[in-house]
């Protein structure tokens, strides 16, 4: 009974607490912006973010598939 009133409330404390960092970061300063923009680095920071965004959708995508081999595997073998 507690696990079903814990697991809610805890996705809705993160949701709510990720809402409230974007709202916190909406906008950056001029100085920042320009700075950037102006010295070319905003495109090394972007391809960066980028890889490591390709990174983590690929080691998902692969956990995803050895778990789905797991199960797969437990199912054919149930007694084992």
């Amino acid at each position: 009974m507690k696990q079903m009133i814990v697991k809610p409330l805890m996705t809705v404390i993160t949701l709510l607490a990720f809402t409230v960092s974007t709202f916190a970061a909406s906008e950056p300063p001029a100085w920042l912006q320009e700075q950037m923009f102006a010295s070319g680095k905003i495109n090394t920071v972007v391809m960066v973010v980028g890889a490591v965004l390709i990174g983590i959708a690929g080691w998902m995508f692969a956990l995803d598939r050895r778990i789905g081999q797991l199960e797969k595997k437990e199912k054919a073998e149930p007694g084992e």
